[in-house]
């Protein structure tokens, strides 16, 4: 126990310092990561495997190519067609943002694929339009998240595969409607709190002076060959993209040192450190501490709600998909046999579900990284507003999390189950 509470203790050190200090929070979690496996007898070996490669190679891939893109302008550009074409309309563009996302995810490539390219678009648009880049990054991450949970997306066949034993009917539909159903009101609320309703935006460009040059027209078509790719053949995006960006290269239609430059370093080591520190904090069982607490309030009436904010929180440290629910999912039929009343597995299911993938907001995850990645990379913000802007991200996924806690709370997902 004691273990438990000094690792809990260090992560939160590492977060209070880089704020406090303005320092970057990844360095600080990164130093002490080693005197706290020092302490917990932790080798080193499980500091270095809390290093998220594939992570690290997704937003280094895609946020190398998208530099380039975003060097010769044609982001830029993209983004004031895109303004030109809806107008006085400009409330709807976060929405089509969020539909589009949800149709990708939903068609099959999963949410980390979608995200990667759609996160970076609705952030670019932002900027061009001067609107909250955090409502446009949380709806595209929520439709991706939401949309992945349908039976052929990644999410819902992970769901299937853990479920499969457990003779539990029709979970993986239950699973894609409740969860969908939960996104969207997540989705409403942002759009509504931020007044996404309320974006207007003064259309002065005409469409003869935004025209693409050679080099533009080869960039949008290496942005639709990434889409392709991703989503239409399921390759992973982060080596797409060093592929793409490799051809560009080649091409001459991008300058290496410039997008090199343009690739937002502090907070790729910002996401990779407090990874790190996860990975020593988790092996020293301060997530389990927090999951234990939180169990311990259970009955029939918290059960689901504890479950969804126990999905969120442990989301925001590891990944959905590869950590919460092959941890949580298999306990959901004991837990419901023990609490007993009202409550089934299929409920249970459907709140870690929810709360483990609108978590994905958080800066830790790939989502809410790319926001941040992206909005440095188009931007030249301080380490002062990267860290506000990291702030703000945990603070919206907060949110979101509490609504899927509410949501089981009342009893929604019962009518799915």
């Amino acid at each position: 126990m004691e273990l438990q509470i000094i690792s809990l203790v260090f992560l939160i050190f590492a977060i209070v310092v880089g704020f406090i200090k303005k320092i970057n929070v990844g360095l600080v979690a990164l130093g002490v990561a080693l005197p706290l496996s020092m302490i917990g007898k932790i080798e080193p070996k499980i500091i270095f495997s809390g290093f998220p490669s594939k992570l690290f190679l997704t937003l280094l891939g895609t946020m190398f190519f998208f530099s380039i893109l975003q060097e010769n302008k044609t982001l830029e550009l993209l983004s004031k067609k895109v303004v030109l074409l809806v107008g006085k309309r400009a409330y709807l563009i976060p929405i089509i943002i969020y539909i589009i996302s949800y149709l990708l995810s939903a068609a099959g490539p999963g949410a980390i694929s979608v995200q990667s390219i759609m996160v970076i678009l609705a952030v670019s648009l932002a900027i061009e339009m001067k609107i909250s880049i955090i409502l446009m990054g949380a709806l595209s991450i929520l439709g991706a998240v939401g949309g992945t949970t349908s039976p052929i997306a990644l999410t819902g066949i992970i769901v299937a595969d853990l479920t499969s034993n457990m003779e539990i009917p029709k979970v993986v539909d239950s699973v894609f409607l409740g969860v969908s159903l939960a996104n969207f009101i997540c989705a409403v609320v942002l759009y509504i709190f931020l007044k996404g309703y309320k974006i207007k935006i003064d259309v002065k460009t005409s469409d003869e002076n935004l025209i693409f040059n050679k080099e533009q027209k080869i960039s949008i078509l290496s942005l639709l060959l990434l889409i392709i790719t991703v989503v239409g053949f399921q390759y992973d995006v982060g080596l797409v993209s060093f592929l793409l960006a490799l051809i560009l290269i080649l091409l001459k239609v991008g300058n290496e040192k410039t997008a090199i430059k343009k690739i937002p370093w502090g907070v790729l080591i910002l996401i990779l450190g407090v990874s790190v520190l996860m990975s020593v904090t988790k092996a020293m069982g301060g997530i389990d501490l927090l999951a234990d607490i939180l169990a311990s309030m259970m009955n029939d009436t918290t059960a689901s709600p504890i479950m969804g904010l126990t999905a969120g929180l442990m989301s925001w440290f590891s990944s959905a998909n590869g950590v919460v629910f092959p941890t949580l999912i298999p306990t959901v039929t004991k837990i419901a046999a023990d609490v007993g009343g009202n409550i089934t597995a299929t409920e249970l299911i459907i709140a870690i579900v929810g709360g483990a993938t609108v978590a994905g907001i958080s800066p830790l995850s790939t989502g809410g990284s790319l926001i941040l990645a992206a909005y440095s990379q188009e931007t030249d913000s301080s380490e002062k507003e990267e860290q506000s802007l990291f702030a703000k991200l945990f603070i919206t996924s907060f949110i979101v999390v509490i609504i899927i806690t509410i949501f089981a709370f009342l009893g929604i997902f019962k009518i799915f189950s």
